[in-house]
């Protein structure tokens, strides 16, 4: 009897210390027939940020105008922002041409986001036109240039038509303003410094300018965040999120 009782005894102090020992994991899910087995998360598994990537084609280069006529912007390739308005874009002999097409009867206002290696630059079309440019500083983008603001003037007098050839040669862009044309309309001539840039693009009703609706949709950075009284000397830019705009081909 006693020899029974020290082997019962022995045996749970065995399996007691064993399994204090053990690695507490769960027990495997079952995997259903057919199926693979889940694979734990991992860094280098963590979901790509998905990108946009237009092939602009050629086309006749429409009239700056402020107003996208039927049949102006026939091969452009046509890109939707966030709430169903259009982005149309062409080239023609180093130049983008961008239009935007707002569902909306306001007045609008736009502002073109694009990156040269470490300078991001923006192009502002409201009621005149300016660039501000910002460059790579760590993990934020700090002014360098301000808006300026130029080509006020709506009308088709030579004063105004040179000030606006003007503004093309020196700022390598050119817009009509939001005065100008459709009041829902905005068409912009843009001289790219490389066949391919990425670029955002954002509007905003001339009525609640602090809403501002991105192309690409799903922009997170200070594209689309509100500017209370006017552009800060720090932003937080993610480019790589942006749209690549290929020239190429």
């Amino acid at each position: 009897m006693f020899m029974r009782m020290l082997f019962i005894t022995s045996t749970l102090l065995i399996l007691f210390l064993s399994s204090g020992c053990r690695a507490d994991y769960p027990s495997p899910t079952p995997v259903p027939s057919g199926m693979s087995p889940p694979v734990p998360p991992t860094d280098a598994l963590t979901p790509m940020v998905k990108q946009t990537r237009v092939s602009v084609p050629p086309g006749k280069p429409p009239v700056i105008d402020g107003t996208i006529s039927p049949g102006e912007w026939g091969n452009a390739v046509i890109e939707t922002f966030s709430d169903g308005s259009e982005l149309l874009l062409v080239r023609n002999e180093g130049y983008l041409y961008l239009g935007i097409r707002a569902n909306t009867q306001e007045m609008i206002v736009g502002n073109i986001f694009i990156e040269h290696g470490d300078e991001i630059v923006i192009l502002h079309s409201s009621a005149a036109l300016g660039t501000a440019a910002y460059q790579k500083d760590a993990d934020r983008w700090q002014q360098t240039r301000g808006f300026v603001w130029r080509c006020r003037d709506t009308g088709d007098s030579e004063a105004a038509q040179a000030e606006r050839d003007a503004f093309l040669q020196e700022e390598h862009w050119l817009a009509a303003n939001s005065r100008m044309g459709a009041p829902n309309e905005l068409e912009f001539q843009i001289e790219m410094a490389n066949k391919i840039q990425r670029m955002a693009v954002s509007f905003m009703r001339a009525s609640n300018p602090n809403v501002k609706i991105p192309w690409p949709n799903d922009l997170d950075d200070d594209c689309i965040r509100p500017t209370l009284g006017g552009m800060p000397v720090q932003l937080l830019f993610s480019p790589h999120k942006w749209a690549t705009i290929d020239m190429s081909s």
